[in-house]
């Protein structure tokens, strides 16, 4: 799998990112154990899966191999850095790429529960020593 050097794909839908999700946490699957992962939750057909799995690997987030008369697909990027890369675009699209604004108006929205609040202070505390 890749790290933290691979470029980032072109943007991932939500319903690729339930895909991924599913190879994320079991690793290489066939287009039908991702299915099981996620269908029945979001009343997707295979079809539909194979749909996502061929534009994920478009878009090189994920790489597929056969194996005998199916295909395994596996993730070429990490769940870290496409959470820390989208993470990046919102904080730059909605709050001018200012973190603090992000934190700012989660607090102002009442979003942030003490325990988030706590959780926060404790980060920052870590990250300034």
């Amino acid at each position: 799998m890749a790290g933290s050097d691979h470029p980032l794909p072109e943007r991932i839908s939500e319903a690729e990112h339930a895909v991924m999700e599913a190879l994320w946490n079991r690793g290489t699957l066939t287009a039908a154990e991702v299915c099981e992962e996620v269908c029945e939750k979001r009343s997707w057909s295979l079809a539909t899966v194979k749909t996502l799995l061929s534009r994920l690997v478009q878009k090189q987030a994920i790489e597929t191999r056969p194996d005998g008369r199916r295909f395994l697909y596996s993730p070429m990027i990490q769940r870290s850095d496409y959470v820390g890369g989208e993470s990046r675009r919102l904080v730059d699209r909605l709050f001018g790429g200012k973190a603090a604004s992000l934190v700012a108006h989660l607090a102002q929205s009442e979003a942030l529960s003490e325990d988030d609040l706590t959780e926060i202070e404790t980060l920052l505390k870590e990250l300034k020593q």
